[in-house]
Order: structure tokens, then C-alpha cells, then sequence
């Protein structure tokens, strides 16, 4: 039946059923018009932001396990719910073997594949009964293993994340199936362009001898097996480099009893240290690094050097000077590359501040027939916040936007405990958040000039393009900022 039509029916029969309507009431005088706003009277100025809101989380209790387990304790009892995190330092990807990229990651995607005496589905079943959440992951510096719970449901959901933390079952057939996703992966990424361009910045500036350069490949894949996986766990998932941070709902008194039950018995084996990273190798002079990708629909720009560790002093400046040069929507490179010119979606800038000096990296994706034109941009962004000083209003708007999205990012039990467990894996400590905004708000435009002459190098960079050579070489070889190297995808995805 044509819908239209059934819709009628309905009503009609549901009219023809229901009571007559009692006559509606006389008309009393109509309301009086509502005023008209003129053009003039619309705001012609943005608001002003106002000054970042005081967060004032509960001081943390500390307390220690009898194996060296760091237990940390937050008081947010507005609801009835727990954030758990356990994060292991020295279980990323910086810490494993350099004959097998990839390990850390894969050997963490395991934790929660059976443990305990429980199968996948068993364990998946069990947290399911809970209304729990639990995953697993491992960064650079460190694994984490995440849980999300009501309070009632935390001790049972505790001996579970106890489970998958120390005691998996790393099941030879779970092992078999993660292998061939990330196979899987691997082969799709020989047509991602962005990932492309992701290894091959990472190999070329760092190299492959440094832990920041490598990246997972078939063959290391490949060679990948359960008592690897195994030793990596038993090596490096160990008490005393481990924090458990619990965020919620939480009384210590209480609690610490079931940490202790349903972890102390936890204990390390063998001998594991965790080496500083090595030092960053120094580019001499910017190269070009064009991948060929034909029938690519956009290139890929990657740009950057070597940049800083998270213990450096220059932290908040370093923040304020990245938001105004790629770090907002707002931020220079956006502005230039898709608001003024309609090149890109999106260019950005950023530091990964890790143990060891983490990369900067400028990006975007852009038009084949505006590679050219956008690596030029890039570079007259780089070189104009080296040399120009920046305004007074530019200032205040940066340091505005990065004091007021730390509420933001301290908004849930999960977002506080993700937080402290980043502060736990680099040695900070939680007190970081009672000066965040004043030392945000003191940065000065001297300040930005220094840190960006200091740690924004144009002219000592890598620079990864992925695209169509056909269409983009002459372009690229014409704009004259630095030798041009040919490049093979599979010299990076493979």
C-alpha cells in the first residue's frame, strides 16, 4: 500500500473513533507582537573568552603493594562508578627487540585473548554480566590495561583485569588469528597513502637502528610467536615498573584490601631494565622524499625532525607556540592551506613528547595539482613563526585556548585516570594540573620566538611527499627547497 495513502486511512479511522472536541474557549485580544530585532542591534564582535576555571581534582593517596605495585587512589564520588588503569612502563614499543617491530603492541592486543583459564568469549561473557568494559594497548613508552565499572561490580571486575594483566593464557590459536589481521592490515596499508606516509617519516628521520624509526612489517609478523609473546610479557609486565590508578567512587581503606588480594601475588620474572632511549640522530639539511603512488587522489605531506622529550622545560611554551602554528582549527597551517587557499581538509602541527625526543611533525593532505604550491606554504609558515614576533591578541587567543580545554580533558573518571596514567609513565606528578594555567598564562611572545627557533627546523628536516610522481616531480623539483629523492612504497610498507 502507498504510504501515503495508509497514513491517511489511519488518521481518518482514528478520527471517525474519537470523541467530539469540547468547542474551543472565545478568543480573548491577540497578543501583542513580539519586538523586531534590527541588523543593527546583532552582535558584530566574537565574544571574548573568559579566564580559565580553577580545576581542583582530590590529592591522590599513594600506597605500594609488597611487589613494588604503585596503587594510586582519586575521590570522585559523584557517581557510583570506578576508572581503573593499570600502566606498565617500559612494555611499549621502545623497549622491544629491534628484530621484532611490532611485539609490544601485539603482545598487549593479547592480554585480554584469554586469561586466567577463561577463553576470550568467556572472559568477554563475564564482563558483559558486569556492565564492565576492559581493553588493552601499549604506546611507545608504556602498556596500559583500562576498565570501566559500576562500584558495586568492581571487586569481581578487578579479578578479571587482575587476570589479563598477569596471568594470560595466550591461547596458540588467538595468536594464529591477531597474526592475520595484522597481515590483514599490513597488505591494506600498501594503499593508504597516509599510512605510507606515516613509516616512512618515522624510518627517515629516526633510521632503522633507533626504536622511534621502526614499525611493524610482514615478515616480522610473520615471525612472531607465542613464546615471544610470552617472554615480552614476563620481561616487562612487572609490578614495580606498574601503577594502578583508580578514579571513582573509590575509599582506599576498602579497596586496598582487594588490590592486595587480587594482586600481590604478581611477581617479576627475570631481570628486565629499561634503558634510556638512545639520543636522536641530527639531520644535516632538508630532503625531499617523494613516494610514488600513481593514481593517487591526494599527496601526502609529512614534514619535521627530531623534536623534544616530555621532561623538557619548555613545555607550556612549546604548547602555546604549536597551537598557533598547526595545533587549533584556528592555527596558522590551517588557516593558510584550507581556509585561504581550498588546498586540504586539514594541516596541522604537533610534538610527540616521549621518554626520548619524539617527533615533530607538520602534515596534511592535499590536492595532487597543489602539492607544489602547499609544500611552499608549509615552509613560509615554518619560517614565519621563527621570524616574526607574534601579536599580543594571537598570544592571548593561543594561550586561551590551551588553558580552557583543561577541563575538557579532565571531564570524566576516565579522562582523569587516562591523565595520571600519562604523568605516571613520564614521572610527573599529579600536582602538574594545581600550576597548569598560570604557567600557560605566563608564557610570553618572547617565549614562542625562543622555542620556536629552537625546536622548529626548516632547514634541517625530512620531508615525506606520497602522490603521483607523474603529476607532482616537475612541481616539486621547481620550488627549490632541497634535493629530491625517489622513493619506493615498499621500501616502507613491506
Amino acid at each position: 500500500m502507498n504510504r501515503t495513502i495508509a497514513i491517511a486511512a489511519a488518521g481518518a479511522a482514528l478520527a471517525a473513533c474519537t470523541p467530539a472536541a469540547a468547542p474551543a474557549p472565545e478568543a480573548g485580544p491577540a497578543p501583542a507582537p513580539a519586538p523586531v530585532t534590527t541588523a543593527q542591534e546583532f552582535p558584530r564582535t566574537a565574544p571574548r573568552p573568559g579566564p580559565a576555571p580553577q580545576v581542583d581534582l582530590p590529592d591522590p593517596a599513594r600506597m605500594r603493594l609488597g611487589n613494588g605495585l604503585n596503587v594510586v587512589y582519586v575521590r570522585q564520588a559523584e557517581l557510583p562508578v570506578i576508572s581503573a588503569v593499570m600502566v606498565t612502563r617500559g612494555a611499549g614499543s621502545a623497549d622491544e627487540p629491534a628484530a621484532t617491530p611490532g611485539l609490544a603492541s601485539f603482545t598487549a592486543n593479547m592480554l585480554d585473548e584469554g586469561a586466567g583459564g577463561r577463553s576470550s568469549l568467556e572472559l568477554a561473557d563475564a564482563l558483559e554480566l558486569l556492565g564492565a568494559t576492559l581493553s588493552t594497548g601499549a604506546g611507545v613508552d608504556a602498556a596500559q590495561a583500562n576498565l570501566y565499572v559500576l562500584r558495586q561490580n568492581f571487586p569481581q571486575a578487578l579479578r578479571l583485569m587482575a587476570d589479563v594483566v598477569t596471568r594470560p593464557d595466550l591461547p596458540q590459536r588467538e595468536v594464529d588469528r591477531l597474526k592475520q589481521e595484522r597481515l590483514t592490515q599490513l597488505a591494506r596499508a600498501r594503499d593508504e597513502a597516509g599510512t605510507i606516509a606515516n613509516y616512512a617519516f618515522s624510518g627517515l628521520v629516526y633510521g632503522s637502528g633507533h626504536p622511534y624509526g621502526r614499525y611493524p612489517t610482514a615478515s616480522a609478523t610473520q615471525a612472531l610467536s607465542r613464546q615471544a609473546v610470552a617472554a615480552f610479557h614476563g620481561q616487562r609486565f612487572r609490578p614495580e615498573a606498574s601503577t594502578l590508578i583508580l578514579v571513582g567512587d573509590v575509599d582506599p581503606a576498602q579497596m586496598q584490601p582487594l588490590v592486595e588480594q587480587a594482586f600481590g601475588g604478581w611477581r617479576a620474572q627475570g631481570t628486565a631494565v629499561a634503558s634510556a632511549p638512545p639520543a636522536a640522530p641530527r639531520i644535516g639539511r632538508t630532503t625531499i622524499y617523494l613516494i610514488d603512488k600513481p593514481g593517487a587522489a591526494q599527496s601526502e605531506i609529512r614534514i619535521g625532525h627530531p623534536g623534544v622529550a616530555r621532561s623538557t622545560p619548555d613545555y607550556y611554551a612549546l604548547l602555546v607556540m604549536n597551537t598557533l602554528l598547526g595545533g587549533s582549527f584556528t592555527s596558522r597551517l590551517n588557516t593558510n592551506l584550507r581556509e585561504t587557499h581550498g588546498w586540504s581538509y586539514g594541516a596541522s602541527s604537533g610534538y610527540q613528547m616521549l621518554r626520548g625526543e619524539g617527533p615533530f611533525t607538520a602534515r596534511a593532505g592535499v590536492q595532487t595539482n597543489a602539492t607544489d604550491s602547499s609544500l611552499v606554504e608549509f615552509f613560509r609558515e615554518l619560517g614565519r613563526i621563527r621570524a616574526e614576533d607574534v601579536s599580543e591578541a594571537d598570544l592571548d587567543k593561543a594561550k586561551a585556548f590551551v588553558a580552557l580545554r583543561l577541563p575538557d580533558q579532565l571531564e570524566t573518571t576516565q579522562d582523569v585516570a587516562g591523565q595520571l596514567a600519562t604523568l605516571e609513565t613520564y614521572g610527573l606528578d599529579a600536582s602538574f594540573f594545581d600550576t597548569y594555567v598560570q604557567r600557560v598564562m605566563a608564557v610570553t611572545a618572547a617565549d614562542l620566538r625562543r622555542v620556536a627557533n629552537q625546536y622548529v627546523r626548516p632547514e634541517q628536516s625530512v620531508v615525506v611527499i606520497v602522490g603521483d610522481r607523474s603529476k607532482v616531480e616537475a612541481g616539486i623539483r621547481a620550488a627549490n627547497l632541497g634535493p629530491v629523492e625517489i622513493r619506493e612504497v615498499t621500501e616502507f610498507v613491506r
